[in-house]
């Protein structure tokens, strides 16, 4: 596809246009799999996020610069972002679940041990849930799905000063209610 022509798709997916995501989709949608199947390794979940891909170009289509990317590099990147958040999300969840485990198996820990750790963590996501949005929201994204401040800063659009702030933030007003609770 000429650059003629990928700017063209662009603009009329900047506007709107369905045709176009499926000219794009014909185009590039190959790829695209290509190189989530080999990430995540599981056909019918590279298939899943194949449509998010899509749909996130949909979504962000103003946001796209061809002078900084052709459209397939475009896609590439927003198609990795997504499989690289579903794996931290599949590893979240398996050290959330061997965490548990954990709590449950360690030796020398008594059914009282346990349900301490649960109140524990439950106490802490509930001061999370208090903290104001744009906090609450930095400390999921890294603790829900793995990610560092420069990978927060790029998915969420703000400056890196900006992401580091809010967190210590975040995280010292945390801390300071959790020791005020004893």
């Amino acid at each position: 596809m000429s650059e003629v022509d990928e700017r063209a798709l662009s603009d009329r997916l900047a506007r709107g246009d369905r045709s176009a995501l499926a000219a794009i989709y014909s185009a590039h949608g190959s790829v695209v799999f290509a190189v989530i199947v080999r990430l995540v390794r599981d056909r019918a979940e590279a298939e899943e996020l194949v449509q998010e891909t899509f749909l996130e170009a949909w979504r962000r289509a103003s946001q796209y610069q061809p002078e900084r990317a052709n459209l397939a590099a475009w896609l590439v990147t927003i198609a990795k972002s997504r499989a690289i958040d579903r794996l931290r999300s599949r590893g979240t969840s398996e050290r959330t679940l061997d965490m548990e485990r954990r709590d449950i198996s360690e030796p020398g820990r008594g059914p009282d041990d346990v349900i301490d750790a649960a109140r524990a963590r439950h106490v802490v996501r509930q001061r999370v849930a208090q903290l104001p949005l744009e906090q609450r929201t930095l400390l999921e994204l890294a603790w829900d799905e793995g990610l560092s401040q420069s990978e927060i800063a790029a998915k969420t659009g703000l400056p890196l000063g900006t992401v580091k702030t809010r967190t210590r933030t975040a995280l010292l007003t945390l801390h300071a209610e959790l020791k005020a609770l004893g």
